[in-house]
Parts: C-alpha cells; sequence; structure tokens
C-alpha cells in the first residue's frame, strides 16, 4: 500500500538502506535519471550520482540526527546527465533501521530561468535599437541599388557593366540579411514557421562548419531518430544552430571535439516571468570541452556586446536568444571546468 502511494507521487523519490543501496523508486525518479528501477534497485547511489555530491553529506546528516532536512538548490550531476539543479527532502524512515527517503523538486523556477527572463527584456531592448539601425540602413542602400541602376545604362564596357552587377548583386543580400535581422528581433513582426527535422537543419549546420571554422576539430553527432519535428523556421534555426557551434568550435579545448545531441527530455520546462512552467521536451545540446565560462559571465552571456573573445562583438547570442524566442523555444547554459553545454528547447506541437 506504502509504495502504491509512493509510486502514484509526480516527484522523483528514492528509498536507501543503511550502505546506499536503492531499494525504492518511483517512476518520476527513473524518468529524471533517465534508467529503468531494474537498473537501480540493489544498486549504490554512488553509480549514479557523483560520489562528490553534497548530497551524500546531506544523507549522512540525516542518519546521524534521525531528523529531516531540506536544501532548496542543490547540483546534481552523474555520466546519464549532465548538471541538474534541485531542490531535495531527505528525511529518515522510522520504521526501518537508517532506511533514507530522498524527495527530489527539479528547480525549474530557479536563479538560472531568473537570468533568462532578464536576458529576455535586454534581448527586447536590443531588437528596439536594431530594428532602428536596420531602418537607417535601408534607404542608403536603396540609393546605392538605384545609382549603380542608373549607372549601368551610360556604361558601354562589359567590365564596368560587370562591376555593377556586383553592386547590385551585393546590396541586395545585404537587403535579405537585413531582413533577417528584422526578422529575428522585431516581435511584431510574424514569423513563417512550419515542421522541420532539427536534424537537417544540423546536419547543413555542421556541413558549413567543417569547410570553414571547424575544420580543425571534430564533430560528434548523436541523434536521437525518434525526435519529433520541431516546428521552426529553417533560416532562422540554421543561424542559430551556427552560432552556437562556431562559439564551441571557437574554444580552447584539450580534446578538439564538439558533440551535437538530440533527445527527448521531459523533465524540461520552462516559464516567462509569472506564468505557469511550459514543458519544452524536444532538446538539442551542443557541448563543447573548453574551459567552461566564468560564473560571473554567464548570467551575462545573452547580453549585447559582452564577450570573451579578443575579436569578438558580442552579438551572436544576442541574436540566438531573439530569435529562439520568436519560435517559443528556450535556451539554457550550464557550465563547469572543461564543459560547457549550450542546451536549446522547443515545445512539442503536433503537426
Amino acid at each position: 500500500m506504502h509504495k502504491q502511494i509512493l509510486s502514484s507521487l509526480n516527484t522523483p523519490l528514492i528509498i536507501l538502506d543503511k550502505n546506499n543501496l536503492i531499494k525504492f523508486v518511483n517512476p518520476s525518479l527513473e524518468e529524471f535519471i533517465s534508467l529503468s528501477k531494474t537498473i537501480l534497485i540493489n544498486n549504490s547511489l554512488l553509480n549514479f550520482i557523483d560520489s562528490d555530491s553534497p548530497l551524500f553529506m546531506l544523507v549522512n546528516r540525516v542518519r546521524k540526527t534521525n531528523s529531516s532536512l531540506s536544501e532548496e538548490s542543490l547540483t546534481l550531476s552523474s555520466k546519464n546527465f549532465f548538471q541538474k539543479e534541485v531542490k531535495v527532502n531527505i528525511m529518515p524512515v522510522f520504521d526501518l533501521d537508517s532506511h533514507i527517503i530522498i524527495q527530489i523538486e527539479e528547480l525549474i523556477n530557479s536563479k538560472k530561468y531568473l537570468s533568462f527572463n532578464i536576458h529576455d527584456k535586454i534581448s527586447k531592448s536590443f531588437s528596439s535599437m536594431v530594428s532602428m539601425l536596420m531602418h537607417e540602413l535601408k534607404n542608403p542602400l536603396s540609393g546605392i541599388l538605384g545609382a549603380s541602376q542608373l549607372l549601368e545604362k551610360d556604361l558601354k564596357t562589359k567590365n564596368l557593366r560587370d562591376l555593377t552587377d556586383v553592386i547590385k548583386l551585393e546590396t541586395k543580400r545585404i537587403n535579405k540579411v537585413l531582413a533577417n535581422f528584422e526578422d529575428i528581433t522585431d516581435s511584431s513582426r510574424d514569423i513563417q514557421n512550419s515542421y522541420l527535422n532539427i536534424h537537417e537543419v544540423l546536419k547543413h549546420c555542421i556541413k558549413v562548419a567543417k569547410n570553414s571554422f571547424g575544420k580543425n576539430l571534430s564533430i560528434l553527432e548523436d541523434y536521437d531518430p525518434s525526435l519529433p519535428d520541431v516546428f521552426g523556421n529553417y533560416d532562422l534555426l540554421i543561424q542559430i544552430f551556427l552560432n552556437i557551434i562556431k562559439n564551441a568550435c571557437e574554444v580552447e579545448s584539450s580534446s578538439g571535439i564538439v558533440k551535437i545531441k538530440t533527445s527527448f527530455d521531459f523533465n524540461k520546462f520552462f516559464s516567462d516571468e509569472g506564468s505557469i512552467p511550459r514543458q519544452k521536451p524536444l532538446q538539442i545540446e551542443i557541448i563543447d570541452n573548453g574551459q567552461g565560462i566564468d560564473k560571473q559571465l554567464l548570467t551575462k552571456i545573452f547580453e549585447p556586446f559582452v564577450t570573451t573573445k579578443s575579436n569578438g562583438k558580442g552579438l551572436g547570442l544576442s541574436v540566438v536568444l531573439s530569435g529562439l524566442n520568436a519560435m517559443d523555444a528556450s535556451i539554457d547554459v550550464i557550465t563547469k571546468e572543461n564543459r560547457t553545454n549550450f542546451c536549446v528547447n522547443f515545445p512539442l506541437k503536433r503537426n
């Protein structure tokens, strides 16, 4: 009866014996740790959670004091998942000698999501600035295009006419780039979204990377072939993931490896300020093995003109955030020494 009640809880829950062997897990815990109970039961928790985790110190404290405790913010990591920020409630089982119950709640309204909302506001200010700049640039570009067309009529030499063709072509190309920027940064404009296979987008980005900024690196692909289609804009997705992949390729990495992974994560919820958290399970991760991002800079990397590169402009990630907002997607960054993970999540929309 007790096990039925515990199994019905929608928060991850685990029971340990006095040797930290797992004696019970509920379905939510299986989902949280991405392993089945047949693998977990009667195995040590040390096999599934990093041994240096403060969780074990808290468990020992509960055993010594024989009283419950809670930790509002704790980072868990293992070989099965990178890092998850959680709240834990740990309590003794009074009718079983030294048995411990651990209840886990993944923090969906933690500081990183508050930080995300701050970035969103900054991004909107940046979008307004970009929109104004786009408007100011269009007029001189129209003048250049018109002047080149008039000049072409008076030119008799083919070589000179070829030069005006180049001017017209490049002017039109700049206009197209500006139009793309307006689509990304102007939240009032309708983005033309459709259902897309995200793996086709990623393969195109990898092809570009291998022929330019990532030619000296190994790019590993780990795709879930059953992943549903993403509802987004093809051109924007390419621009977004090229920006993220380029950042990953440019870090100083001891291994020279960038990993791109797709998966379906039931546990990914995101919330706008004051709103109910929404599930966004379609997940794309860009992982590099560089030195990581300084914690003080981590909360600012999506702000315009913030960069760690000596020759960087600090606009790439602002464009990334604006583009993802336009497609109802979210981005999270998890970093520690020798690993940084840019994790992009899309909601599941039915075709």
